[in-house]
């Protein structure tokens, strides 16, 4: 199962085993969200200026696979495929179901995973973006997509609602 993300749309194979995939998504890195640092102002040397650097992802890497990685490089970590062609690779695991879209130049530009049965790895809103929730739909869903243009990908979390959500986490370049 996989989500339209923007107007961006993901095309899956489906089968019955992806329909129950569970996975162990991104590494956390330690990066703090809204890092701020200080810097002196050109010309003024006791002008003190607070610069505010972008928002860095915590999650950016799925399976030590990440937004640029080769073809080769997937196979060699992930190892067979159940799809694998010019496009990308769809891997449908025991409890997992992954889609990796490539680009011109045979580098990772999507990554697409879905968890459900409310597995204890599947992703939380706060394993992605750090913070605390993002408020629920009233039907108990929850969405939101980040961009981080200094890092050159955005990343989605989509949860739906129901006692057995599925989680679908999107990374994307820009």
């Amino acid at each position: 199962m996989l989500t339209i993300i923007q107007d961006i749309h993901l095309p899956v194979r489906h089968s019955a085993a992806a329909a129950s995939a569970v996975l162990v998504f991104f590494a956390l890195s330690a990066s703090a969200q809204n890092a701020t640092s200080l810097h002196t102002e050109a010309g003024d040397p006791t002008t003190k200026k607070r610069a505010i650097t972008a928002p860095q992802p915590v999650a950016s890497v799925y399976k030590e696979i990440k937004i640029g990685t080769s073809a080769d490089e997937i196979r060699k970590l992930l190892g067979k495929a159940k799809i694998d062609d010019k496009d990308g690779f769809f891997y449908d695991m025991d409890s997992e179901a992954v889609q990796i879209r490539l680009d011109e130049n045979e580098k990772v530009r999507i990554i697409a995973v879905t968890f459900t049965n409310n597995s204890p790895q599947m992703p939380k809103y706060a394993d992605l973006f750090g913070a605390a929730p993002a408020a629920p739909n009233p039907d108990g869903s929850i969405y939101k997509l980040v961009r981080y243009p200094d890092v050159g990908y955005w990343i989605a979390y989509s949860k739906t609602a129901g006692e057995k959500p599925s989680v679908t986490v999107t990374m994307q370049k820009l």
